[in-house]
């Protein structure tokens, strides 16, 4: 122990000892899913400050692998915000901390991204958009040779609802790039599930699922028979900071009610 400092500011001019350098910044843990094998081919879960995205067809596990991340986040105390404008999300079911989760059903699709948006704004850890069957899917390509002439037409503007019209007429690739910034500006943990890739390059993280056989209790054919869960193949097809995975089995219980 060090009683003088001025011994100590000695020994720092000649050089005997030095200044460790700053420390950077420790980047925020990411948020586990509760699937374990997913979470080692994420890097520990779902990366704070970026955008998500699951994509799997109905039965796949997309929900599932959902509501286990909204489990996982609410029971370690962090705030969530699911946006559902498919109206799907059922709270009876249990493992998922109510308190701490906003639960918003908006009538479309633009108006889900916008309600997303005010989630991570205001500081939610995870927010998640249950798009479902409301993918909005690319557009064709044209085919070659195929001219497409465009009439464009001054469209009259209310006062003041200017800056609001221009957010409406915002391609779908823009509003995913805007979401993907806010996300990163604010930290915030952003999870899309869809039937088809919808962000595209503005998705840090995309999984891709393919549905499995269910899990059945009891003999075939017998009656009374009990439907347990749902096996799913899943693979992280691209990841910003690590390679893509191999195939990841996945059994996903039904939850109790």
């Amino acid at each position: 122990m060090w009683r003088d400092p001025t011994a100590l500011d000695l020994l720092l001019r000649d050089g005997q000892i030095r200044r460790a350098p700053a420390l950077a910044p420790r980047e925020p843990e990411p948020l586990p899913t509760g699937i374990p094998p997913l979470d080692a081919a994420l890097g520990g879960g779902l990366l704070r400050g970026h955008l998500h995205e699951f994509v799997g067809p109905p039965g796949a596990g997309c929900t599932a692998l959902l509501r286990a991340a909204l489990a996982s986040a609410t029971s370690a105390g962090e705030l969530c915000a699911l946006i559902d404008p498919g109206d799907s999300f059922d709270p009876a079911q249990r493992g998922i901390d109510l308190r701490r989760l906003l639960w918003v059903r908006p009538r479309d699709f633009l108006q889900a991204l916008r309600a997303a948006e005010i989630a991570i704004e205001a500081r939610f850890g995870l927010v998640a958009i249950d798009l479902g069957d409301m993918c909005v899917l690319p557009p064709a390509k044209k085919p070659r040779g195929v001219i497409e002439v465009v009439r464009f037409e001054k469209k009259q503007v209310a006062p003041g609802a200017g800056a609001s019209f221009e957010r409406l007429r915002l391609p779908a690739t823009a509003r995913w790039a805007r979401l993907s910034r806010r996300a990163e500006k604010h930290g915030a943990a952003l999870l899309v599930l869809s039937r088809a890739p919808q962000a595209g390059t503005f998705a840090a993280v995309s999984v891709e699922l393919e549905r499995g056989r269910a899990q059945w209790e009891g003999r075939p054919g017998a009656p009374g028979r009990f439907l347990r869960g749902a096996r799913s193949v899943g693979a992280v097809a691209r990841h910003r900071r690590m390679p893509p995975s191999a195939p990841l089995p996945f059994l996903l219980p039904l939850e109790a009610k």
